[in-house]
C-alpha cells in the first residue's frame, strides 16, 4: 500500500472512531420523569417521618435536660443556703432569683412582667383552652427567667388560693417564647417532691391512666412530662403531637 493509501486509511478510521466517542448513552424524557416522580413519592413519605422525629429529639433532649439543670441548680444552692423551703420568701421574685439561682445558672434574662422576654401571648392547654390559671408565665405574681439555653422556667414560691402546691410547681418552657407554648408541646410542668428534695415531672405520682388522660387531645397537657418520663425520656407511641 502506497503512503497515500495508508494515510487516507489512517484518516478514515480516526474518523470512525471520533464519531463512535461523540455518542453519549443519555435518559429519554420519560425516564427522567418517572426518576422525579419515585424521588417525590419517596420524599413525600420519608421527609414528614423525619420531621417528626427530629421535633421528638429536641423535645425530648431539652425536657430532660432542663430538669437535670433545675435539680443540680437547686441542689447546689441548698448546699449553700439549706433547704429550699427554708428560703427567705419575703425577698421579691427578683431577689429571690438573684440570690438562690443565679450563683448556680447562667441566667440570660429575667422577665419582669407582661410583654417581656418576648412574650406576646400566654400559653395554650393541649385541648385548645386559652384561659386559665396557668395560661401565663407571669400567673399568680411568679417572676420567670430565661437561662442561656433559651429555657425559660417559671416559678411560685407561694401558695395561691387557687392552688395549694403552686410554691412546688414549676413550668418550664423549652424553646422561651417562640410558638407554638402549648402544654405538652413546648411548655411542660415540674413538681418540687420535699421528701425526695428532687423536680420531677408534675403528676408522676399519678397512675398511668390519669396521667395519659391529661396528656391527650382532649386533656390539658399538663402531665405530660410524666409520660414522656414514664417512658424512659422518649415520646410514646399515641402522645398527642402537634
Amino acid at each position: 500500500m502506497t503512503e497515500r493509501g495508508k494515510y487516507f486509511q489512517s484518516s478514515s478510521l480516526e474518523g470512525i472512531e471520533m464519531k463512535g466517542r461523540g455518542k453519549k448513552p443519555a435518559f429519554t424524557l420519560a425516564e427522567v420523569l418517572i426518576t422525579l416522580g419515585i424521588i417525590g413519592v419517596v420524599a413525600a413519605l420519608t421527609i414528614p417521618n423525619l420531621l417528626t422525629a427530629h421535633k421528638k429529639h429536641v423535645i425530648e433532649s431539652k425536657l430532660e435536660r432542663a430538669v437535670s439543670v433545675i435539680n443540680q441548680t437547686i441542689k447546689m444552692s441548698e448546699s449553700e443556703n439549706g433547704e429550699m423551703e427554708t428560703w427567705d420568701k419575703t425577698l421579691t421574685y427578683k431577689e429571690f432569683i438573684d440570690r438562690y439561682f443565679r450563683p448556680h445558672i447562667k441566667i440570660m434574662q429575667i422577665c419582669e412582667g407582661y410583654g417581656t422576654c418576648g412574650y406576646k401571648g400566654g400559653w395554650t392547654y393541649l385541648n385548645g383552652t386559652e384561659n386559665g390559671f396557668y395560661n401565663s408565665p407571669f400567673n399568680a405574681g411568679r417572676v420567670p427567667f430565661i437561662s442561656m439555653d433559651g429555657i425559660l422556667y417559671a416559678f411560685g414560691y407561694h401558695t395561691h388560693t387557687a392552688t395549694a402546691d403552686n410554691d412546688k410547681i414549676i413550668i418550664i418552657d423549652i424553646n422561651g417564647s417562640q410558638k407554638p407554648n402549648i402544654f405538652g408541646q413546648d411548655v411542660f410542668f415540674l413538681y418540687r417532691d420535699e421528701k425526695a428534695d428532687s423536680i420531677i415531672p408534675y403528676g408522676a405520682d399519678k397512675g398511668h391512666n390519669f396521667i395519659q388522660k391529661s396528656c391527650s387531645k382532649t386533656g390539658d397537657g399538663i402531665y405530660c412530662a410524666a409520660w414522656i418520663r414514664e417512658n424512659g425520656w422518649k415520646i410514646p407511641n399515641g402522645y398527642p403531637l402537634k
